[in-house]
């Protein structure tokens, strides 16, 4: 083989080489980036976004950026997954991508409970956005529970609802019409709200006393779910004439 030909070969085989080696972008602090990023001559978000492997609108949360034009060289951009040293006990974590409440409450050695119970303005806890604040226990520290009095404590000793295929926390919460923080306070056992399963028992808080009729639903399985029978449920709603007639939305009462 000539020199030359040698020569192309090894070249070739080199690029093929780099292009099966080349780091992929990795969403979140823990990428190519970082967890901080400044702001170089001719950096857009949109530029910085594509270099680090996240997204514009996950910057202008982290950053609480409110017109994207508005950077400045120098400026030090905080990144998905970075952490913020605070005050009182607690720190600020940026929301990275693919995090859930779960995966961040087993990162601070924390619950679920207790972010919602920090993160007021979480509304759904299947819903947190990368680059978004949440705060969270300081490293190292566990956090105290607030005593808080037993008589407005949500305890479970109301209902008993039986887990079906399609059911989210947030949905049963709905169902009853009580907050989302209401009902993963009632259910210390589980620990992802994320992940319950089909057969699985929650609490329902005791105020709680009625039931919001969904697709599927029989007075049987009602009953069923409930640990109860349908003709109790008859009995408790005489507006039922016949048990096998009942719709969507009707609001049935429970024992």
């Amino acid at each position: 083989m000539s020199p030359k030909r040698f020569f192309q070969i090894f070249i070739l085989s080199a690029l093929l080489l780099s292009f099966f080696v080349l780091p992929q972008p990795v969403m979140g602090g823990t990428g190519l980036c970082g967890d901080r990023v400044t702001v170089a001559s001719g950096d857009t978000l949109r530029k910085i976004a594509d270099r680090c492997g996240t997204s514009v609108n996950a910057l202008k949360l982290a950053n609480e950026i409110k017109d994207v034009n508005a950077i400045k060289v120098g400026q030090v951009l905080l990144m998905p997954g970075a952490l913020i040293d605070g005050t009182g006990g607690y720190d600020i974590y940026i929301v990275n991508h693919r995090d859930t409440l779960g995966l961040i409450a087993k990162m601070f050695k924390t619950t679920v409970s207790y972010l919602l119970k920090l993160n007021p303005t979480i509304k759904n806890a299947n819903l947190i956005y990368a680059g978004q604040r949440l705060k969270v226990p300081e490293t190292g520290i566990t956090p105290q529970p607030t005593p808080t009095p037993t008589p407005t404590q949500p305890t479970p000793s109301g209902q008993t609802y039986i887990v079906k295929k399609g059911d989210t926390m947030y949905k049963i919460a709905a169902l009853f019409k009580i907050p989302l923080t209401t009902l993963v306070k009632a259910n210390p056992q589980v620990v992802n709200i994320s992940k319950i399963y089909i057969g699985q028992k929650i609490n329902i808080p005791a105020e709680v006393s009625t039931y919001i009729v969904v697709k599927g639903d029989t007075l049987k399985k009602i009953a069923d779910r409930f640990g109860t029978t349908w003709q109790t449920l008859m009995k408790l709603n005489p507006q039922i004439k016949n048990a096998n007639l009942i719709y969507i939305g009707q609001i049935i009462t429970l024992p």
